[in-house]
């Protein structure tokens, strides 16, 4: 579908795409509300499209395109599963950022500096209550695209003054960030800053819960187009604890782009050991300090001290390019992010195979991203998923360029299905 047929199709209004009780939703239990003036509502959940040229040379002017409500280019799916609420959040946005960051040449600055526009998507897993969850679905592409990159120290001194310990050592740890911007954007100063500043906010607030958070921004290298349109594009992936991101090459393989914030990973547990005065393992295996399973987080404002913070994990990516060194070969047909009700239930390639088979299946490269969304958290609810399970499964430029796709684990899932079965009839 060419972005014109995107455009007319988003256009059509569709039902609901989950429950009521599991949907992303304001509530009347969520009170917490920033006190900083400057942190309203400014990012959009709508796709505004470019003037389109047409046959007959006349112009299509600027659209509006809900993007939750376009199932063939994003799916969306939440469930409880068994759990008496769900405490999963996510959030679709596009926000409108600079297209320049301050190691820009002077000779290319305008007094108009460029913006692009720059789609945010992000799955939060809350725990101890969803109230940080539900204030990171709803504030935390706000506070991206608002970020003051000028209020480092002030940011760095609060966290010090007032929360101290761990972070009583912290001083100038953004600075890797900072050496790593490129001359055309500022996003990997921006996103830690903007994560920090959220966390802090409500750490402050003094509210018992916590969430961890992954989320991808995607813009195209024109910008003209979206990022599904034929032609390189941009990711950037920004992971904090347990949640997941995974692409799928053109092959079908794979790919794992982020790793969990837990003590098991050698780079986290020698950061933290320095602090935490004690470690144990749980009933389920996994080793904790504090009450925490997640060495990174937003909230759990219990554990700061100690060092659980939402400093994110930053990587970037070329994708759409067949000769891109950071690329996965061109093509890349879909990515997919997933709290931990999926990832603990189905391994990556699962994950990829439940996707490629579910757009596959329904006709020649007419399966939507929203199906397959949805038969990726059954799946894990099938095979024994008993925890909050959600997943966004986000349509990149090689959708539906698949020969019929190599289906990896099809027989272990037949196999892993027939067992679950076989269980609750005993």
């Amino acid at each position: 579908m060419d972005d014109l047929g995107f455009v007319q199709y988003g256009l059509q209004t569709y039902l609901a795409l989950w429950p009521a009780s599991d949907g992303l939703q304001v509530t009347d239990s969520f009170k917490f509300q920033i006190s900083r003036a400057q942190h309203n509502r400014h990012f959009t959940t709508y796709y505004i499209s470019q003037p389109t040229k047409v046959a007959s040379r006349s112009s299509v002017p600027r659209l509006r395109v809900p993007l939750l409500n376009a199932p063939t280019h994003l799916g969306h799916y939440t469930s409880r599963v068994t759990r008496p609420h769900n405490e999963d959040r996510y959030t679709v946005s596009v926000l409108t950022v600079p297209a320049t960051s301050s190691l820009t040449p002077r000779s290319l600055k305008t007094s108009t500096p460029p913006e692009r526009q720059v789609f945010f998507y992000a799955v939060f897993d809350g725990h101890g209550g969803s109230e940080c969850s539900e204030f990171l679905a709803h504030q935390l592409a706000t506070y991206v695209e608002t970020a003051d990159l000028n209020e480092l120290e002030t940011l760095e001194r609060g966290w010090k003054e007032n929360i101290g310990g761990y972070w009583a050592r912290w001083r100038g740890h953004l600075d890797k960030f900072r050496s790593h911007m490129s001359k055309d954007s500022d996003l990997l100063l921006r996103i830690p800053i903007a994560f920090l500043q959220a966390d802090y906010d409500f750490t402050m607030a003094e509210r018992p819960s916590g969430s961890t958070c992954t989320s991808v921004l995607l813009y195209s290298s024109n910008p003209t187009v979206p990022y599904w349109s034929d032609g390189p594009s941009r990711l950037l992936v920004a992971h904090v604890g347990d949640t997941r991101c995974v692409l799928c090459d053109k092959n079908g393989l794979a790919h794992a782009l982020t790793s969990a914030h837990h003590l098991s990973s050698p780079t986290e547990s020698g950061r933290l050991r320095r602090y935490a005065a004690s470690f144990f393992t749980d009933s389920f295996g996994e080793e904790r300090f504090g009450n925490v399973e997640n060495t990174r987080s937003f909230g759990d404002r219990s554990m700061k001290r100690l060092g659980v913070t939402a400093e994110p994990d930053l990587t970037e990516y070329t994708l759409g390019s067949p000769v891109a060194e950071d690329g996965f070969g061109g093509n890349e047909p879909f990515l997919v992010l997933v709290s931990d009700g999926v990832s603990k239930f189905a391994s990556d390639q699962e994950i990829v195979d439940v996707v490629t088979s579910t757009g596959y299946r329904s006709g020649y490269a007419r399966g939507t991203p929203q199906d397959a969304a949805r038969e990726v958290v059954k799946y894990a609810e099938a095979v024994g998923g008993d925890d909050n399970a959600t997943c966004i499964v986000v349509r990149l430029s090689g959708w539906g360029k698949w020969t019929r796709p190599v289906d990896r684990t099809g027989e272990l899932r037949e196999y892993r299905l027939r067992g679950a079965l076989d269980n609750r009839r005993q």
